[in-house]
């Protein structure tokens, strides 16, 4: 039966794409993010999914389509510089296998980055974007989510729909993603023109919410209770009831203090932040960290994808010395670190171009919140400006722990604040065609 549905979704979502092509691309963003493929026992299991839903979404588009294509962007620019970037350093990685191998779906991440303001223009385009993307990362969610609130969790314990230790089914990874799809809820909850916005719509996404944070709680991730404190910190800044908020967190912080949680895998587990130099993981991290610093003073242009391979590092012992791999044998502590493993990966230039292109999209997402908050008819924009911001920086204070650079998630955020931006610019043009019509 889950088989079945789950091929069902697929087939539905492509069949949409000959109504409108953006349903194709919508159906692209549900496999990226559900891997249906290896969910389903039978009937999709292991096909091409995302091949086939990529190729429908460009035939579409190219068919059907018949729209002006926006402005090109330098951040669209900047992506597609670092798309041949990586492609370059992946050539000439010494573990070929492993890079390429990572090259293969870290490209169709950059390739449909690039496609994004070209496919979603409108407010229900984009709001429709952010819907599958929140409801898809709720499907994984709800498992964890539900177990945590039952009893259940615990740090690479957490049993979530999902194989392997990658994407959604990595527990920092999780953590991260649940956090950082708070504010866009929250926006989507506000601003939401596909639902009505009434008590039930209200109830789905708040209950969204708490799954969330239940499965933040059920990692037991320390890069979890990060995000939510960069979320809370950058929330009580952007909003005007700074007051309540402070009180707020300040009672939190009351409660917390005053609980034991010592007895908690949870409580145990964050305990490791305050003595980090005695936890084995977080110090084998920071070796890590140490040696890749080195690694790109010799190797300035980086060693292409899982370049850490080099390091050989497998551990740290109880007296504080390095353990690697004998002489000769692949294979090393991995970068757990967005920072590290850009820098390590891609070297400098493709670490300028990467937090370029952040940098970018967070200045214009600044701009386009300040120049439409005030408008009546916009207020939809500005909100999600500020939503968009948010995520961002959970993804990159999280990300500081946990390796996940070429993630879809950050590169959905980069792409979509190219679409906000293009429609801005064409409502500013209608604008000025109506005031010169209104001109005698």
């Amino acid at each position: 039966m889950q088989s079945l549905i789950l091929a069902a979704v697929f087939a539905a979502l492509m069949l949409a794409g000959f109504s409108a092509s953006f349903a194709a691309a919508l159906g692209f963003v549900w496999v990226d993010i559900v891997r249906p493929q290896h969910l389903a026992w039978s009937i999709i299991n292991d096909a091409p999914l995302s091949f086939i839903a990529a190729l429908a979404t460009v035939g579409l588009f190219l068919i059907r389509d018949k729209k002006a294509p926006p402005k090109f962007s330098p951040i669209l620019l900047l992506i597609i510089l670092f798309g041949i970037w990586v492609t370059l350093t992946a050539s000439l990685s010494d573990f070929p296998t492993q890079a390429w191998g990572k090259w293969d779906w870290a490209s169709k991440v950059l390739m449909f980055a690039v496609l994004i303001p070209y496919i979603f223009r409108s407010r229900i385009q984009i709001e429709a974007f952010l819907l599958v993307m929140v409801f898809s990362a709720s499907t994984i969610l709800f498992s964890a989510g539900v177990k945590t609130i039952l009893g259940g969790g615990g740090y690479c314990t957490l049993a979530v729909m999902g194989t392997g230790n990658t994407g959604l089914s990595e527990s920092s990874t999780l953590a991260v993603v649940s956090v950082m799809l708070i504010p866009l809820i929250m926006f989507l909850m506000r601003h939401t023109v596909i639902f009505p916005r009434n008590l039930l719509t209200k109830g789905l996404f708040l209950g969204i919410i708490v799954i969330a944070l239940a499965t933040v709680v059920g990692t037991t991730a320390r890069t979890g209770i990060i995000a939510v404190g960069v979320m809370c910190l950058i929330s009580m800044l952007q909003s005007k009831k700074k007051l309540w908020w402070i009180a707020g967190l300040a009672l939190a912080g009351i409660v917390v203090l005053n609980l034991d949680l010592s007895t908690t895998r949870w409580g145990n587990r964050m305990s490791t932040i305050e003595t980090y130099n005695a936890d084995q993981s977080a110090m084998g991290r920071i070796k890590v960290w140490e040696w890749t610093l080195d690694y790109v003073g010799s190797h300035p242009m980086g060693g292409g994808f899982d370049a850490y391979l080099h390091n050989r590092i497998i551990g740290i012992a109880p007296d504080g010395a390095t353990i690697y791999l004998p002489e000769g044998q692949v294979g090393g502590k991995a970068f757990h670190s967005i920072y590290f493993e850009v820098l390590g990966e891609q070297g400098i230039v493709g670490f300028l171009m990467y937090f370029l292109m952040v940098g970018l999209a967070l200045v214009k997402l600044l701009r386009l919140k300040a120049a439409w908050k005030d408008d009546p008819g916009m207020g939809w924009l500005a909100g999600l400006a500020n939503a968009m911001m948010t995520s961002i920086f959970v993804i990159l204070a999280g990300g500081s722990f946990v390796g996940i650079a070429y993630q879809p998630y950050l590169f959905y955020m980069l792409s979509l604040t190219v679409a906000l931006d293009q429609y801005a610019a064409r409502v500013m043009r209608d604008q000025s065609k109506a005031k010169g019509r209104a001109i005698p």
